[in-house]
């Protein structure tokens, strides 16, 4: 990364954070700039708006997620129950250190900018299909191998579980519990069964 880059990398990391955390309506640019400790000219150096900005964040989120679901989900000397069981856990680990209030970014944006943006929405709709592509390989490689069942179809397998698993990381974030999630994981074994 050259300096031009480490420095955007840095607004854009001190502005997701403030977003976890008051969401995009509650962001201003000030907001941002104030977490990344830069004038405001430089937000404009780097992002034409905040409306640009959340787009950023939303590749630089989805790209950190699909960097995480790889490990888990190609690890080849695994099974896919395997493999789809620690994609998952990992998940919870991660709600669970952060005490349930973060959830995911992708799906926090969804829920707040889907009704306002659409160009957002068109760029949350593209990352969160990655994902369930992702997991649809996985199922589809289990079905192959004969460790889950080939009467469903791998596509709808995979929305709903990814679905549901958004759902769960909502749940967990309302109620600050894991329940949410461990109610999740137990009917991940039962539709992979």
């Amino acid at each position: 990364m050259n300096k031009r880059e480490d420095k955007k990398e840095a607004i854009l990391l001190a502005g997701m954070d403030v977003m976890k955390s008051q969401g995009y309506n509650g962001t201003s640019v000030k907001d941002i700039v104030d977490a990344a400790e830069v004038p405001k000219g430089s937000f404009y150096n780097y992002f034409e708006s905040k409306e640009q900005f959340a787009l950023d964040a939303i590749e630089y989120a989805a790209d950190q997620g699909r960097a995480y679901a790889k490990s888990a989900l190609d690890d080849a000397s695994k099974c896919a129950h395997e493999r789809l069981n620690a994609y998952f856990s990992g998940g919870i680990d991660c709600a669970s250190q952060h005490d349930f209030s973060v959830g995911c970014f992708l799906g926090n944006m969804c829920q707040e900018m889907a009704d306002t943006s659409d160009i957002i929405r068109q760029k949350l709709d593209q990352r969160l299909n990655d994902n369930a592509r992702m997991l649809t390989d996985v199922i589809e490689q289990g079905q192959a191998s004969g460790a889950i069942h080939a009467d469903m179809d791998a596509g709808t397998a995979a929305e709903f579980l990814f679905n549901a698993w958004e759902g769960a990381l909502m749940r967990a974030k309302a109620s600050k519990c894991r329940k949410p999630l461990n109610a999740f994981m137990s009917m991940l074994q039962r539709v992979l069964a």
